[in-house]
């Protein structure tokens, strides 16, 4: 980097300091999540809960089905919502196309992964996030 020299070296050097600590950029742990991918807005808030049956893969890896339920506030069932689905390691079925919740306010879909994965939902507008961990092998 050259600086012009009518500002001294003290000052040369504090200024190449200061731009060289703003070209850094603090990673958070909130940035090495996925951004949730886009759906259409729902008509009203929507409550999320959602969970993978089973609650961990095997130590190896595996597949586990991931459910998600969409309420309206006071517990009614949100039919027709749409979802959006991603992984941060591992494979989702739907490949983070939008689901809908039927009827009764739920809609599933199938991740395949050999690590720990943290799952991130979108459900109209309302974003959730859990993460599915490996088993412990027996004996450790």
């Amino acid at each position: 980097m050259v600086l012009p020299t009518r500002f001294g070296r003290a000052h040369a050097a504090l200024l190449a300091a200061v731009l060289a600590a703003s070209a850094c950029k603090t990673v958070s742990r909130r940035d090495m999540e996925p951004e949730p991918l886009p759906v259409t807005r729902a008509a009203e808030e929507v409550v999320v809960a959602a969970w993978s049956e089973p609650k961990e893969l095997p130590p190896a890896g595996g597949q586990a089905q991931i459910l998600v339920r969409a309420q309206k506030r006071g517990g009614a069932p949100f039919p027709g919502v749409e979802v959006r689905l991603s992984a941060s390691g591992g494979k989702l079925f739907s490949g983070g196309k939008v689901l809908v919740t039927d009827a009764t306010g739920r809609t599933r879909d199938r991740l395949t992964a050999r690590a720990v994965t943290l799952i991130t939902v979108n459900a109209g507008g309302t974003v959730y996030r859990f993460r599915v961990p490996l088993r412990t092998p027996a004996g450790e």
